[in-house]
């Protein structure tokens, strides 16, 4: 695997597990979603989507 497919995937992994976070922190009832939380989750998913294409595109 090419160095930057590997760091592209790695950077998708950590955006998936912090936008986990945020929901299991949504979940318990931690924090109540506010704008900034909500976007900061979709943020992260889109991020992570995006990491993860690009990953796959650069295998081609």
């Amino acid at each position: 695997m090419e160095e930057k497919q590997r760091y592209l995937r790695w950077l998708g992994i950590l955006c998936v597990i912090m936008a986990a976070f945020c929901l299991g922190v949504f979940a318990i009832g931690y924090k109540d979603p506010s704008v900034g939380r909500v976007a900061t989750l979709a943020g992260l998913i889109v991020a992570s989507a995006g990491f993860f294409w690009l990953a796959h595109r650069k295998r081609k």
